[in-house]
């Protein structure tokens, strides 16, 4: 008898199933986005005339969190992808392998990366904008943020696999459980124990932790729809190529991501100095914060079109495609509109410096005139990569950061100085927008076929 989950995925209404499934994920990352943003409000709030530089110094390292990132989901949405397509055609020996190859990946890859990282910690915070006057902050964050790698990057890959099999309130309850102990152990060990920059990143190393121990406790109390066995660890070539291929995406768009944070720093360290640097650092954790509801939506549809795409019902892949486009839109234009309205409340949050908030409303605006049309890009990529079509899928996603950013950020700022690195945002969005919507009509005519 067909497991109650994979019924829901096969037959329930598209509309509430989005809804049912999008809702848990929304809720886990708007607050594991809170967390960020938290720290960095509680940094700017802690340092006093020192709040610039300390904000500054998290910009700095958080590069190195994408990289780690990276890592996470580049196995976690590679993985998820063959769980749902392989529960949806009946191959639950296929899945169950899966979950287990994914733990060994992420955990070889990430304790690899901790290591090459520490070694070469001051080169890479130097490389992405550090000055001489940031490094110390920059370099206490990133030492303890380093040292839980293995931590973050297990629990964020396997919550894909528990989201995958369609539990998405359990893997919303890790995030959301790690999360707020995060913010209530940030001003505890900033300060409480006076520890500053170093206590934000040890009550994060922490919360990482509290997200693993819930992973196991999953696994371990048969709560699972794909249960996780020792003998799986054992890598499997066919799957870890088949999960490599397909996250390939996921890992290439978070090390571009990073990447391109070396290219911003370096020139908002040139033409905007540290302030510069400490305003991009805010504008990204605001953004990841309105960005989260639409991740959300990505991850909430992606088991509802593998499983169906591996039902054969192509139907409910087309409708899922359309509700969610436009739910994602619609959620992206209410904040961009929020954003506008309260530019310097958003900024005086962090930090009460004048300079702060003189540079940051303007350029604030300025990166959220495109966010409306984001939604469209994340739902194609979702589709893309549940339909196990790589290339296609890192073809949209990379449009973005790395064939039309990357040349507006050193050409733009030419002609409009730090409003050009600013302006080169919007446009990339407008531009990777059109490639996303080809590649969704496209798809929804094959479909359709």
């Amino acid at each position: 008898m067909p497991h109650e989950r994979n019924i829901m995925l096969a037959q329930e209404n598209i509309g509430s199933l989005i809804v049912k499934l999008a809702a848990p994920a929304i809720v886990g990352l708007v607050v594991q986005a809170m967390y960020n943003l938290v720290d960095t409000i509680f940094i700017g709030r802690g340092l006093g005339e020192d709040s610039v530089l300390g904000i500054a110094g998290i910009s700095v390292a958080f590069p190195v969190q994408m990289l780690m990132l990276a890592i996470a989901l580049g196995v976690g949405v590679g993985g998820a992808s063959i769980i749902s397509r392989s529960l949806g055609s009946g191959k639950q020996q296929v899945a169950e392998k899966t979950v287990g190859n994914m733990a060994t990946m992420v955990t070889v890859a990430s304790l690899l990366f901790t290591v090459v990282s520490l070694v070469f910690m001051e080169e890479l915070l130097t490389l992405f904008g550090a000055s001489a006057e940031v490094m110390p902050y920059a370099a206490d964050y990133t030492y303890y943020i380093l040292l839980g790698t293995v931590f973050f990057t297990f629990s964020a890959a396997m919550n894909n696999s528990i989201r995958a099999e369609g539990n998405t309130s359990f893997a919303m309850l890790i995030m959301v459980i790690s999360s707020v102990a995060n913010i209530l152990l940030d001003p505890l060990f900033i300060f409480e124990f006076g520890m500053g920059i170093k206590g934000a990143a040890i009550a994060t190393v922490i919360s990482q932790i509290i997200g693993t121990i819930m992973v196991f406790y999953y696994y371990a109390s048969g709560k699972a729809t794909v249960p996780f066995s020792l003998a799986s660890l054992r890598p499997d070539m066919s799957i870890v190529n088949e999960s490599t291929y397909i996250g390939m995406s996921e890992f290439l768009f978070n090390v571009v991501e990073s990447g391109l944070f070396l290219i911003f720093n370096q020139s908002l360290l040139y033409y905007g100095g540290d302030v510069a640097i400490a305003v991009f650092g805010i504008i990204i954790k605001v953004f990841m914060l309105t960005l989260m509801p639409v991740i959300g939506i990505k991850q909430g549809i992606q088991p509802i079109f593998g499983f169906n795409y591996g039902a054969n019902q192509m139907q409910r892949v087309r409708r899922t495609i359309s509700l969610s486009t436009y739910l994602a839109t619609g959620l992206s234009l209410i904040f961009a509109i929020v954003v506008f309205i309260i530019p310097e409340q958003i900024i005086g949050v962090f930090s009460n410096d004048p300079a702060l908030i003189e540079m940051g409303v303007p350029a604030i605006k300025i990166c959220y005139i495109m966010m409306p049309f984001i939604g469209a890009q994340i739902v194609a990529t979702a589709l893309l990569q549940s339909l196990g079509k790589s290339k296609e899928s890192l073809f949209v996603t990379l449009s973005r950061q790395v064939i039309f950013l990357p040349p507006l950020l050193i050409i733009l700022p030419m002609f409009f100085g730090l409003t050009g690195i600013w302006l080169s945002l919007p446009v990339s969005d407008f531009l990777a927008f059109v490639v996303a919507v080809v590649f969704l009509h496209r798809e929804s005519n094959k479909l359709e076929n």
